[in-house]
């Protein structure tokens, strides 16, 4: 497991997905040079599948060395993640690896937990060392490169960065995984293994873990209904508190079953658009059972006691927000839900709910009678503002509190 020193921590609490080169201590004493690449699970996936990965090296105007990896999860658009190089530390990893050849290969999640790692060979050669001995960069945010490295990344995306350096990224070793456990609230647990869970309990534990400790009481997984018929699943994750109720219903991706050809974006979307649709229906139904006051169970067969005279709140959970259908298809459908439901409908993916999540604690630091609950119920409100504001589904929001 990789213990990020405190900078990167803060850097991957900070941003939804980051590659970076460090320079650790392993075995007490002994360095050697690691590739940190943090990004939503579903990406994740495609990496521990084998998909190719690319290194490019290149100079901003400014004369700073930036590098980007390119995962090809898809075979016309793969996805890009970059960083500028800041301190001594990447440029000794850098160095090294460019007279021994291996690495370790460490991959974070959307909660920044350390899921696998393997080791790799990347053959840096002297005319790559020769971009990363420019001006390090030492500024704090490096937004200020965000429309001359895009650029970049669209000419490398089509082959015709010819001011970048690449280089492959050859994995030597099969990926070895790492349980997390999470011990949550309410005397509950999540426990995540990215190589060994079943996909869509995966990401029901995931969101188990952002959000089971906003409450005292924790985040309810598996609710149930006790019907005539027998037992019926009443949400996947559920939140109550004083002042309303949230629903989850959450709909992952199956990418480890095809171990023959990967689905592309295209594949993705459809499946993507048909589950959501799906858990439009159900969150539609429990929202209903809801305001009907009929009892919900928790895994233990316990009576949970819900809050039921305020608008819920009701979210779709999705591995990528990237995937959804057109936002001129979901709108009249949300609209439709609050009609239909007196309640608040988002479509949220597993790193935008992370957010959420950091922003609902950051209110409630900040303040000394707001509750974290009550926090991100009211920036769930924000959200929905937002996306109405923005006409998209589609945003990152990031929270700012002024001192």
């Amino acid at each position: 497991m990789h213990v990020p020193r405190y900078e990167l921590w803060q850097e991957m609490l900070a941003v939804p997905q980051l590659v970076r080169l460090t320079f650790p201590q392993q075995n007490g004493t002994e360095r050697y040079p690691t590739l940190l690449i943090k990004a939503h699970s579903l990406l994740l996936k495609y990496i521990v599948q084998g998909v190719p990965l690319r290194l490019f090296f290149f100079r901003t105007s400014e004369d700073h060395c930036a590098y980007a990896l390119h995962i090809a999860d898809d075979p016309t658009n793969g996805v890009i993640i970059w960083s500028l190089l800041t301190d001594t530390d990447e440029l000794s990893a850098l160095r090294d690896v460019a007279s021994h050849g291996g690495c370790s290969i460490y991959l974070f999640n959307e909660t920044c937990a350390n899921c696998a790692w393997t080791s790799a060979n990347i053959s840096i050669n002297s005319t790559i060392l020769e971009l990363a001995d420019g001006l390090l960069f030492r500024g704090r945010n490096p937004v200020q490169y965000m429309d001359e490295i895009s650029e970049i990344l669209d000419r490398i995306h089509v082959g015709a960065a010819h001011e970048a350096v690449q280089v492959e990224v050859v994995v030597t070793e099969s990926w070895r995984q790492l349980r997390t456990d999470f011990i949550l609230n309410g005397i509950r647990s999540a426990k995540l293994n990215l190589l060994a869970d079943n996909e869509g309990s995966h990401q029901e534990q995931l969101s188990h873990a952002m959000l089971g400790d906003l409450s005292p009481r924790g985040a309810y997984v598996n609710t149930q209904l006790h019907e005539p018929s027998g037992r019926k699943e009443y949400t996947d994750v559920l939140l109550t508190h004083e002042f309303g109720t949230i629903l989850l219903e959450s709909k992952s991706l199956s990418i480890f079953e095809h171990r023959v050809q990967l689905p592309d974006r295209n594949k993705l979307r459809k499946n993507i658009e048909k589950s959501s649709i799906k858990a439009l229906n159900q969150l539609r139904v429990a929202a209903r059972k809801l305001r009907e006051n009929v009892p919900v169970f928790d895994q233990q067969g316990e009576v949970i006691e819900l809050e039921r005279t305020q608008p819920p709140h009701a979210i779709i959970l999705v591995p990528e927000l990237e995937l959804m259908a057109d936002d001129m298809v979901w709108f009249p459908r949300i609209e439709e839900f609050m009609r239909a439901t007196g309640g608040f409908l988002h479509i949220l993916d597993t790193i935008q709910l992370f957010r959420m999540m950091q922003a609902a604690r950051m209110i409630s630091e900040a303040s000394n009678e707001t509750s974290p609950m009550m926090a991100f119920d009211y920036y769930l409100l924000q959200r929905a503002e937002a996306v109405i504001a923005r006409g998209a589904i589609n945003i990152d929001m990031i929270l700012s509190i002024q001192k």
